[in-house]
């Protein structure tokens, strides 16, 4: 296949949301079909025409059911729809597996009026469950329904256990073409990350026009530069695959050797950073680690040296504690070198830590400034730099740190991972769940947070906005614990129902709530006793709210809305002092769905509240993740912070 020259630009690759940069002619869709509990588990990506595919599959043998059917169709020329579910892997399930993996194609390509060939099924999930094929055929109607061009919800269906959507996007135009062509990829991944073939699960769609053979070797060419550099545990999925969907809506021809490397470096580039972004959402990471080897006799060397350092617990472990231990990963090129007989001899490599020389191919470097290197270890992104000779070969390979919370992730909470007889996934989130080493540091944390919040007085507000009683009864629990611990809550609700809602709800609980007005002699006698004090304003104006807060004495104002807090170009903002938040707002640098809330934020920020929570109501038991944590959930202005 013809390259990219040395000398082209390269492609310009956006995670950014828009609308006008997506490729022409395909829908994506998301529900919930209740394989998962409580979010979307079910997407669909279509082509409104047969579309050229390409894939390439995990290499372990152990693997699941939809892998094996879409390597036996691809390449193809005639691929309709790529249909993927989350929560359930259906993988080491064996012939009843297979059926309803089956089942759900043949359903699919039913609705979708094309022949079951036609349509690629993915699974991601747990392992060893069969399918529940009903629930996913009951779902195809509204799925087809819920189908539009906005990919995101798609994005947000396919997850598990990621913390954030991985979209890359690219628009580019061909040589000798004056329309553009586009490009998106979307992906998953966090957990069971090794490259062998594919990693995770990605699919790429274009509106170029791509003979399927060319496809599928730009594919394998790009996942070898991207997703096989990657390692986040070692451990390679059952259900590894990445697809590329390209239909043709652009009417523009992938063709001359200019075109085809044009558009090769285009998909490489959407392929890299989606591998980048997978890496960086590592379960329980919280450092990037980029291993660079050059001088290697050839390029598979230089990858295989790679990501045996990129998959090096010893490594990822010293990364995570910020340490430049050179002699472990010089480590990790010797037991690469040793497992694929590889022409390298590891005593006369160099070694670099974030291109600070550390090993010079005879010994260790000296007049190296330690403490200088220590602090850049500490940085978000860790790199190496090895050098095994005078070769052509080099590689970039990519990794995570190796944290605590990848341990808990994978034991305490796989622990609490049920599936019913029907197929669906629940979490029980029951103290019995957890192993015993984490209930006793459960305990001795939750106790040291009572002693320090008790007396607290808090301020608790739910603006005018839609609210289900099953967030209400969460609300009321959470303010329950409050009170077990000795908190002081006034609650201020916009309607009677969800008073009486939290009345109910505290009923035979041993505390009691108390209707008040606005009358800070009254609240305050309330709050002495003990009791809830909930007040209800269906339209309050922010600044009266502060104001009360002001004169009630409240140590917290806590705002409850459908949103996670605030947000500015880079996303979400958890923690701001006060006149760095004032300084902001009057740039515009904040956003919210809800004006009112950047006006009380405003207020309380000038007027010195001790401290504004700014919560996602929709979290279940924000406000006690909030407060009983150190880190906290939302947007906190207050003066300890330092930014």
């Amino acid at each position: 296949m013809t390259q990219a020259t040395a000398t082209d630009p390269p492609p310009v690759v956006t995670t950014a949301d828009d609308p006008e940069a997506l490729p022409r002619g395909f829908t994506f869709g998301a529900v919930r079909c209740g394989i998962k509990q409580g979010r979307p588990d079910l997407g669909i990506v279509r082509s409104d025409r047969p579309a050229s595919a390409a894939g390439v599959f995990t290499r372990n043998p152990a693997r699941a059911a939809c892998v094996e059917r879409d390597a036996g169709l691809l390449p193809s020329a005639r691929i309709g729809a790529v249909l993927i579910n989350s929560g359930n892997a259906n993988a080491m399930t064996g012939p009843e597996g297979e059926q309803a993996n089956d089942e759900i194609a043949r359903e699919a390509a039913g609705a979708l009026g094309v022949e079951p060939s036609q349509v690629l099924t993915l699974s991601t999930g747990v392992i060893g469950v069969v399918l529940p094929a009903d629930l996913v055929t009951r779902a195809l109607p509204s799925l087809l329904d819920e189908a539009s061009p906005d990919p995101m919800p798609f994005a947000r269906a396919i997850l598990t256990t990621d913390t954030v959507t991985k979209v890359a996007r690219v628009e580019l135009t061909l040589p000798g073409s004056e329309a553009p062509v586009r490009l998106l990829g979307i992906a998953k991944g966090s957990g069971m990350i090794h490259p062998n073939m594919a990693t995770t699960l990605a699919v790429v769609c274009t509106d170029a026009a791509v003979a399927p053979e060319l496809l599928q070797g730009m594919l394998r060419e790009g996942a070898d530069a991207s997703f096989n550099g990657i390692c986040v545990d070692g451990d390679t999925s059952t259900n590894d695959a990445v697809t590329v969907l390209a239909n043709g809506a652009a009417e523009i021809h992938v063709e001359t050797p200019q075109q085809q490397a044009a558009f090769a470096a285009a998909l490489h580039a959407v392929l890299g950073s989606l591998a980048q972004q997978v890496v960086v959402d590592g379960e329980g990471a919280t450092r990037l680690l980029e291993v660079h080897v050059h001088g290697a006799p050839d390029d598979r060397v230089a990858r295989l040296v790679a990501r045996g350092v990129c998959r090096s617990s010893l490594v990822k472990c010293s990364t995570f504690a910020g340490h430049p231990d050179w002699g472990r990963v010089a480590a990790a090129v010797g037991q690469a070198v040793l497992e694929h007989e590889l022409p390298v001899d590891p005593r006369r490599i160099t070694i670099a830590a974030q291109g600070i020389e550390l090993y010079d191919g005879t010994g260790p470097c000296v007049g190296v400034k330690i403490a200088e290197v220590n602090r850049r270890m500490r940085e978000t992104t860790v790199r190496w730099t090895l050098g095994l000779g005078d070769g052509p070969g080099e590689h970039r390979g990519l990794g995570c740190d190796l944290s605590y919370d990848y341990i808990r992730i994978n034991a305490d909470e796989a622990q609490q991972i049920e599936v019913s007889g029907d197929g669906v996934v629940r979490r029980n989130l029951g103290l019995a769940s957890y192993s015993p080493r984490l209930k006793h540091q459960l305990l001795v944390d939750g106790l040291a947070y009572v002693r320090r919040f008790m007396g607290l007085r808090m301020m608790v507000y739910l603006p005018p906005q839609p609210v289900d009683a099953d967030t209400l009864d969460k609300l009321a629990q959470d303010l329950e614990l409050c009170l077990d611990a000795n908190l002081r809550p006034l609650l201020v609700v916009p309607s009677e129902d969800a008073a009486r809602r939290v009345h109910d709800r505290l009923r035979g609980t041993g505390h009691y709530t108390a209707a008040v007005a606005p009358d800070p002699i009254n609240i305050n006698r309330m709050l002495d006793r003990g009791h809830l004090c909930v007040m209800v304003r269906d339209r309050p104006v922010p600044h009266a709210i502060v104001d009360l807060a002001i004169k009630l004495g409240m140590h917290k104002l806590i705002a409850l809305s459908n949103e996670e807090g605030l947000r500015d170009a880079y996303g979400f903002v958890q923690r701001l002092a006060p006149e760095n938040f004032l300084m902001g707002l009057e740039r515009g640098r904040f956003s919210t769905t809800n004006p009112d809330l950047l006006v009380l934020a405003k207020h309380a920020a000038t007027r010195g509240v001790p401290a504004l929570h700014l919560l996602d109501l929709r979290l279940p038991h924000a406000l006690v993740g909030e407060l009983f944590t150190d880190e906290g959930i939302g947007s906190l202005i207050t003066r300890q912070a330092i930014g």
